[in-house]
C-alpha cells in the first residue's frame, strides 16, 4: 500500500512519460509505509529508482520537482518517425541505466574488437554447421556483451526493435522485436553487434533502432543501392555486416531454380540447401524474400521450417538468466532485472 507521498512520486514519474510497468519493476520490494517514516529510507527509494531508470536522483529528492533524465543527450536514433524529445529522453536514459546494470553483472571472457564479419563467421563455423541465434548469443556473452530481450518498456508506446548501449567502454544489447522464429531476431542481433564492431558508438552512448515501417526481418531493402542515395551509411554497413556474418555474403542472392509453389515448398528447399550453403534455414528463407521481394512466401515458410515455434524472447532471456552474475547485485536490482527479463513468468 502506498501513502500520499509515494503516490505523488509515482505521478511525477508517469508525468515525464515513464510507463507504469517500468515504474512497477523499478519500485523496490522493501518499500512500505513504515519505510516512509524514515528520511533515510525515503532518500534510498529515490536513489534506487534513479539508478534503475536513468534519472538524476537530485530531481527526485524535492517533492514537486520534475524528474530529470541523466542520459537524454547521449542517444542517436535510427528510423525515427515522430518521437518527441521527452520520449527519446525516456528511452535513452532507461536503456543506458539498464545496460550499465547488465554490464556490471557480466564477465568478459574474450575480445572480438576489430574482428570482421568473415573472421567471426569462420571461427563459429569451425564447430557449427551454420550460424543461428544461439551461436550469436554465445558469441555476445563470451565477449562480455550482455544481450537480453526487453519484457518491460520505458515508454507506453512500443516501436523500438533494438538498442545498443556503451558504458565505460563496455557494451550491452537490448532487443525488443517479438517473433516466434529465431532467424528474424538473429538478423537484428547481428545488426546490433555490427554497430559495436564497426565503432558506431562513442563512449557513454546509446544507439536506438526503431522498427522500420517496411521491415520484413532482414535489412538492405534494396540489394544494389546507389551509394550516393544511401540515407544512413551506418545502418547500411551494419546490415551488410550482419548479412555477411550470417550468410558469408554482404548482399546474398537466393533465387529459385523454378517456381517454388509456395511457402511449404520454399521451406523444404531451404532445409535441403542449408547444410551445403552453411546458412541457417530460416535465414536462407529470409534471404529468398530479400532477393525476390516475395516476403509473404518467405515469412510464411518459417512455420514449416521451425517445427516447434516458441517466443524467441524466452530463449534469449533464459540464456541471460544463466549468464548474469545476479549474486553480485543488490537485491532490489536483482528483482528489477528479473522483471525486465520476464523472469517472474
Amino acid at each position: 500500500m502506498l501513502n500520499d507521498r509515494a503516490y505523488s512520486l509515482r505521478r511525477r514519474l508517469r508525468r515525464v512519460g515513464l510507463s507504469e510497468s517500468a515504474i512497477n519493476a523499478a519500485w523496490p520490494t522493501w518499500w512500505s509505509d513504515e519505510a516512509d517514516a524514515s528520511s533515510s529510507a525515503r532518500a534510498e527509494l529515490r536513489y534506487s529508482l534513479a539508478r534503475k531508470l536513468g534519472l538524476d536522483p537530485r530531481s527526485l529528492l524535492e517533492d514537486g520537482s520534475e524528474p530529470e533524465f541523466v542520459w537524454r543527450d547521449v542517444a542517436r536514433f535510427k528510423h525515427l518517425i515522430g518521437e518527441t524529445d521527452r520520449e527519446k529522453a525516456v528511452i535513452s536514459s532507461f536503456g543506458a541505466a539498464l545496460g550499465g546494470l547488465l554490464i556490471a553483472a557480466t564477465q568478459s571472457l574474450v575480445s572480438i574488437a576489430g574482428r570482421t564479419a568473415i573472421e567471426l563467421r569462420s571461427a563459429i563455423l569451425e564447430r557449427k554447421r551454420f550460424i543461428g541465434l544461439s551461436d550469436l548469443l554465445s558469441l555476445c556473452w563470451s565477449a562480455g556483451i550482455p544481450t537480453i530481450h526487453l519484457r518491460i518498456f520505458p515508454w507506453r508506446g512500443k516501436r523500438m526493435s533494438a538498442m545498443t548501449v556503451q558504458v565505460s567502454q563496455r557494451n550491452a544489447i537490448l532487443l525488443a522485436r517479438d517473433s516466434q522464429y529465431p532467424a528474424q531476431i538473429a538478423f537484428y542481433l547481428a545488426h546490433e553487434l555490427a554497430h559495436i564492431l564497426l565503432n558506431h558508438l562513442s563512449e557513454e552512448s546509446v544507439l536506438v533502432d526503431f522498427e522500420p515501417t517496411s521491415s520484413h526481418g532482414i535489412g538492405l531493402e534494396d540489394p544494389n543501392p546507389d551509394p550516393s542515395q544511401i540515407p544512413d551509411p551506418e545502418e547500411f554497413n551494419a546490415d551488410r555486416f550482419a548479412l555477411e556474418l550470417l550468410t558469408g555474403e554482404s548482399s546474398p542472392a537466393v533465387l529459385p531454380m523454378s517456381h517454388t509453389g509456395g511457402a511449404r515448398s520454399l521451406a523444404h528447399a531451404v532445409l535441403r540447401a542449408s547444410e551445403g550453403l552453411r546458412i541457417e534455414p530460416g535465414t536462407l528463407a529470409l534471404c529468398y524474400g530479400y532477393s525476390t521481394g516475395a516476403w509473404n512466401v518467405a515469412n510464411a515458410s518459417l512455420k514449416y521450417i521451425y517445427s516447434s515455434p516458441r517466443p524467441v524472447w524466452e530463449v534469449i532471456n533464459d540464456i541471460a538468466l544463466q549468464q548474469l552474475s545476479m549474486e553480485s547485485l543488490p537485491e532490489d536490482v536483482r528483482f528489477y532485472l528479473l522483471s525486465v527479463l520476464g523472469g517472474n513468468r
